[in-house]
């Protein structure tokens, strides 16, 4: 998709704010005891709240509203009766369309605490995704001509 006007990228922000908001709310959520398919569930509203909806159920057929991986799956897994561990690592991903405009995010939650090893690879992760934000936000300005 390429941005025409302020009132598109406007729009495009939006959307990124809603899929923020719904990984917020599932982050808070993640807790022992609590199924990916609960988690699914507040995804699911609050997207519904902001008039969101999920990308993947609309454009793929989707069983879920998002994809929640744990532990060693690596992405996109539907969520259902798994229940969440002390010590798990929980990959949520949201991918929600607003009037035809497009966001999509993922984090890492840790439920509770995890060991040396998650930790480590959730940290490894976490630095290497802000890195790269940075690079992107860095090529925008060049692209722009802004030193």
């Amino acid at each position: 998709m390429s941005i025409q006007s302020e009132l598109e990228l406007e729009q495009l922000r939006m959307v990124g704010r809603i899929v923020r908001l719904a990984l917020n709310a599932m982050s808070a959520a993640a807790e022992p005891g609590v199924t990916t398919a609960q988690l699914d569930a507040v995804c699911a509203k609050v997207l519904d709240e902001h008039g969101a909806t999920s990308a993947p159920k609309k454009v793929y057929g989707f069983p879920g509203t998002s994809c929640i991986s744990v532990n060693d799956e690596v992405v996109h897994g539907v969520p259902g009766a798994r229940v969440l561990q002390l010590g798990d690592l929980v990959k949520l991903d949201v991918t929600a369309d607003k009037d035809g405009f497009f966001a999509d995010a993922a984090v890492t939650v840790r439920v509770g605490a995890v060991s040396a090893t998650a930790d480590s690879l959730a940290r490894c992760a976490e630095k290497v995704s802000a890195r790269r934000v940075l690079d992107l936000r860095n090529r925008k300005l060049v692209l722009l001509g802004i030193s």
